[in-house]
């Protein structure tokens, strides 16, 4: 299975543990993005991925591109601009929330263009993906983001959107909405759902209402304590395991990547089925890189509960 994602990427300093930033004298460096940790995942399930963006030419753009080269995913980028996007992230402990700070203004993605990448990648590919975020990140990463998808559907690929962050997302609902007849599969959360187009509720319900009203082949939606997958009328339903989170922050790139390496294989249901056990397993691992293995993801999917 061949994947090609677009979009951006941050380099996520955190202390160790659950320190807090205003405590820790020494920070581990990571890279996190939707679409790079999706691809990170399905690389780790056998899948040739590769990630397209614009990263800045200095020392941070280039240890981006080595931390995702090193987990065998193709790194396509153009490199120009200033500004490499940073996430600051403490872990929390009951009560205490996980905590974030972000600085993605004025970095080099927003400059972001198809016309400075290779597109024989996306023709190529079985699937094209790409998350909310970039599009509504900046206008280049929005036009760049609707040649990534034309480009992808005139090539007979599969397109594929993720939408996992309420922020944002939300608020630009008229710039997804011109990208919406372009997308084949949505792969989404309960909350960004409810964000950008307004429905919550039982999730065959939604799910049904979301292909009919735009047009999906598939559409993956990721709650609290299940996950659901509608197909030509069809809904499979799963209940998450019960995990001990060590962190969250890679999870939904997981059960991205995981679902469309599964759906390549035009099993809707085996595919819910990894990308239930991939969120699970990217959870109990520090970081947002996943690090599960394909044995792994098969022994955890193998004991997911149908609702």
């Amino acid at each position: 299975m061949e994947l090609a994602t677009l979009g951006g990427a941050t380099l996520r300093l955190a202390p160790r543990g659950t320190e807090r930033l205003e405590t820790a004298d020494a920070l581990t460096v990571g890279v996190t993005g939707p679409e790079c940790n999706a691809a990170m995942a399905a690389s780790r399930l056998g899948a040739d991925a590769a990630w397209l963006s614009r990263l800045p030419d200095d020392p941070l753009g280039r240890r981006v591109a080595s931390e995702i080269r090193g987990q065998e995913v193709e790194v396509l980028a153009e490199f120009g601009g200033d500004g490499q996007g940073v996430t600051f992230f403490e872990r929390g402990a009951g009560p205490r929330e996980d905590g974030r700070l972000e600085d993605r203004v004025n970095t080099a993605v927003e400059g972001l263009s198809m016309d400075a990448l290779p597109t024989g990648r996306v023709e190529a590919a079985d699937t094209a993906y790409v998350a909310g975020r970039t599009p509504t990140t900046a206008a280049g990463p929005a036009e760049a983001t609707a040649k990534f998808l034309k480009t992808a559907a005139d090539g007979g690929t599969t397109t594929a959107l993720g939408l996992f962050e309420t922020a944002g997302e939300g608020s630009d609902g008229d710039v997804l909405e011109g990208l919406l007849p372009a997308v084949d599969v949505l792969v989404a959360t309960a909350e960004a759902v409810e964000a950008v187009f307004g429905r919550s509720g039982e999730p065959t319900r939604v799910t049904h209402a979301l292909a009919a009203e735009h047009g999906f082949e598939t559409v993956a939606l990721l709650r609290a304590g299940d996950a659901a997958a509608w197909r030509d009328s069809t809904v499979h339903e799963f209940a998450l395991p019960a995990v001990e989170t060590v962190d969250g922050t890679g999870a939904a790139g997981a059960f991205a990547g995981a679902f469309l390496v599964g759906l390549a294989g035009n099993d809707v249901r085996t595919a819910l089925q990894g990308a239930v056990a991939a969120d699970a397993l990217a959870k109990t691992t520090p970081g947002p890189m996943p690090s599960f293995t394909r044995s792994e993801l098969e022994a955890v999917a193998g004991d997911v509960e149908r609702k």
